[in-house]
């Protein structure tokens, strides 16, 4: 039977008036595995393969009488996605009469009280406010979701490997305490085979979990444009005339991986294009700008059907909101990952079936992390992803969660905590046993005769506004112009009255600062620079970096005929000395490091084994962008290294007396303050550290 043939009659009559010549592959694949099976099911697929209709066609065919409450729900990381999803799948809803819902902080109240009294049809919602629902109104949240048989997760490649993730593993886990059985439908990116049992394991579910994998993908184009030689913080001349150039002939995103980059080529690209009375829309597209812009940038895109335009931006366009559809994508600094790559370029070419990547450079370490991110996509080989060990800071959190929706709990019951929920169970009953005393001593948790409920800190911890959520948001100044709001900085001693800087692309002259407010007013100027934002720069992967060791050992690079690059690369490898089973490189002044090849985890994990090991006043640091770690000795460093067998318990001794070590490295973890110290210690021996990757430093073969 064909796909088609196994949906309902409404269904297949929705489908003909909407004038679908057919079915795309992950769509009928979909159809037919979820009406065959009474399994779960993960649609790995790239953008623009017909993901979304692939998820709730099935589901909604499954559903046999919607009038006893609510069937689907569906959770997405953004409210963008959500109100994209809605406008997406609304016209089918109301083709079969199927009330849709959106619930998040902009939605109508009105809407989200009728299906609290009346729960019906599908709910579009956040992690976050499922967690709020559950803490504040956890009667309404039972009777919201007990009648629930799917729940739709919509890009599950990026809950996977993060604390977020964790956090939804657990609400899910909560909330189908209410239900019977729901059966799950997940849409990824392109998974790497190594993901799929951690894809697998997501749901916590009884049932087994297939995944259809689209291999189908876009012709892909790529020019370079690499240049070398021009040092500093700014983007090189050349750099930005081969971006301006694409500009005028394509519409495009702009990714050099940085806020700052962001706000520095917007400006520089209009500014061209202002003396040259060219009419091309320039925009800048990052976290940091005003959500209300962000969303006008991203409707102009999608709705745009003449116009030349560039969005420069951050990672925040490599989820699937819906922008339409751009010529190219440009990649100016090295993607951290192959999968962060994979994202990017399945922005365009979906009306020509053609993806263009302009590759503009102007380092040559940044290009070979680039070249390598490229060779590995091309032959389909993603990176792993890093998943999160012990994270002690989720179950702290989702511990006082808890107690927030059932007011008190046994401590018997708080004790099991990692028995009866799966997204818990490689915690130790020790480990839990000195979380929850930690908790109890700080006052997050009060015992009263065998029942535990929240503590006078704990309340405080409630109280805050972002408790809902396990990502960080910073505590910056917000930033108006008349009375629109432009965006928020962090607010950092550069920043003074009169001082002029770079936001949404635009430019500021800062007027008055009020900091009990953290408010900053500004007024439209012409000259600026691009403010210091708080580092952007992500963790790039051991795949990528060991590429680009097989790459320049291999030559491969010579097939690409560019002579700037040849040379340069020929460069680095003469710089590279091989000894004693590393690479090494020694600098104008004799200061000698070891360069890795490996990944960002591994090259901090590698920094704190040296320094367990170093001598007082000895500095060792390093240059994660180029795979670099120097100080005194290090070759001796490493030969000691090789030759212990205690030394994790040396980098626990060490982080014992440094403390701020401990906070670094567990600075963007949420909730830390919830964990005591040996826990953290743990976490980071744990989550940084595998012994046979991390002790074993030699290289197999030389240039």
């Amino acid at each position: 039977m064909q796909a088609f043939d196994r949906l309902k009659m409404d269904i297949q009559h929705y489908i003909y008036d909407k004038g679908w010549s057919k079915l795309t592959r992950i769509q009928s694949a979909s159809i037919k595995q979820i009406a065959q099976t009474n399994h779960n099911l993960i649609l790995s697929a790239p953008t623009a393969s017909g993901k979304t209709e692939a998820a709730f066609i099935p589901a909604v065919n499954g559903v046999e009488d919607w009038d006893t409450g609510l069937k689907i729900l569906y959770i997405s990381p953004l409210k963008a996605l959500i109100n994209d999803q809605f406008q997406r799948i609304n016209e089918l809803c109301q083709y079969l009469d199927v009330p849709i819902t959106r619930w998040h902080g902009e939605a109508s109240q009105a809407e989200k009280r009728k299906i609290v009294k009346q729960p019906k049809g599908i709910l579009l919602i956040t992690p976050e406010s499922i967690e709020g629902m559950l803490v504040n109104r956890p009667g309404e949240a039972e009777h919201l979701f007990k009648g629930v048989e799917w729940i739709i997760i919509d890009e599950l490649h990026s809950f996977l490997g993060t604390e977020r993730g964790i956090h939804l593993q657990s609400l899910i886990q909560r909330i189908s305490q209410f239900m019977q059985a729901p059966r799950f439908i997940a849409m990824s990116a392109t998974l790497s085979k190594t993901d799929f049992g951690h894809a697998k394991a997501f749901f916590g579910s009884n049932r087994d979990t297939d995944i259809l994998v689209d291999h189908d993908k876009n012709d892909l184009l790529v020019t370079i444009d690499y240049t070398s030689g021009e040092t500093g913080p700014f983007i090189s001349r050349n750099s930005l005339a081969a971006i301006y150039q694409y500009s005028q002939k394509e519409t495009m995103l702009v990714f050099p991986n940085s806020r700052n980059k962001v706000e520095e080529i917007t400006h520089k690209l209009e500014k061209m294009a202002l003396k040259e009375h060219r009419p091309i829309r320039y925009f800048a597209h990052h976290s940091s700008v005003d959500k209300a812009l962000r969303e006008e940038v991203e409707f102009f895109a999608k709705n745009n059907e003449r116009d030349l335009f560039t969005i420069t931006c951050t990672s925040t366009l490599e989820l699937g909101i819906d922008i339409g559809s751009v010529d190219s994508v440009v990649q100016y600094g090295a993607p951290p990952s192959t999968s962060s790559l994979s994202q990017r370029l399945g922005r365009s070419g979906r009306r020509t079936h053609q993806s263009i990547l302009h590759i503009v450079e102007d380092d040559p370490w940044e290009m070979l992390q680039t070249y390598s991110a490229l060779d590995l996509l091309e032959r389909k080989e993603m990176d792993a992803m890093q998943m999160v060990e012990v994270p002690y800071n989720a179950m702290a959190h989702q511990m006082m969660a808890i107690l927030f929706q059932k007011t008190s709990i046994p401590m018997e019951k708080l004790m099991r905590m990692n028995k009866e929920f799966p997204v818990w169970t490689e915690i130790p009953d020790t480990d839990l046993a000195i979380l929850i005393d930690h908790m109890v001593e700080k006052e997050f948790i009060e015992i009263i005769g065998e029942e535990a409920i929240v503590g006078l800190e704990g309340e405080k911890l409630l109280n805050s506004r972002d408790f809902y959520a396990m990502f960080l948001t910073t505590s910056d100044f917000s930033v108006h112009y008349q009375h629109e709001r432009i965006g928020s900085l962090p607010f950092t001693p550069d920043i003074q009255i009169e001082s002029k800087i770079l936001l949404a692309g635009r430019v500021w002259n800062v007027k008055d600062i009020d900091i009990k407010a953290k408010r900053i007013m500004v007024e439209k100027t012409t000259e600026g620079k691009a403010p210091k934002f708080i580092s952007d720069a992500g963790f790039v992967s051991n795949e990528v970096r060991e590429n680009m060791e097989l790459l320049l050992k291999n030559e491969n690079y010579l097939t690409l005929h560019n002579e700037k690059i040849t040379d340069d690369f020929e460069y680095l490898k003469s710089a590279l000395v091989y000894d004693v089973g590393n690479y090494w490189y020694e600098d104008k002044q004799s200061n000698i490091g070891i360069v890795t090849f490996k990944g960002t985890r591994f090259n901090i994990a590698l920094l704190l084994l040296i320094k367990s090991v170093a001598e007082e006043g000895e500095t060792y640091q390093l240059y994660d962008k180029y795979s670099l770690i120097t100080g005194p000795n290090i070759k001796k460093m490493i030969e000691r290294l090789n030759g212990k067998e205690d030394s994790l318990e040396r980098v626990a001794i060490y982080l014992e007396k440094n403390e701020k070590t401990i906070e670094e490295l567990t600075a963007h973890q949420k909730f830390m303050q919830l964990v005591p110290k040996s826990l953290k210690i743990k976490w980071i021996l744990t989550n940084f550290f595998s012994i046979g990757d991390v002790k074993g430093t030699e290289h197999q073969a030389e240039f």
